[in-house]
């Protein structure tokens, strides 16, 4: 999760990855995005996001945008 003057970005990967029962390791293989990316995104290590990963991760998972990320003030 990043801390700005401006709010917060919570990635909720890890917590859908838990809840589905799906490995960091089969959601790389099955969207195509590096696992490192994908480790990145459930620890909450990024500054920057790229839209297509975004893309990637929403069709892979069947889920929305709001789903994978949350803007906290």
């Amino acid at each position: 999760m990043q801390n700005y003057e401006c709010g917060k970005i919570k990635f909720k990967l890890a917590q859908i990855l838990k809840d589905r029962n799906l490995s960091k390791n089969k959601l790389s293989i099955t969207s195509g995005v590096r696992f490192d990316t994908i480790l990145r995104l459930c620890k909450g290590n990024l500054t920057r996001l790229d839209l297509d990963i975004v893309c990637r991760l929403c069709k892979t998972l069947d889920c929305s945008i709001e789903d994978l990320i949350e803007y906290e003030k």
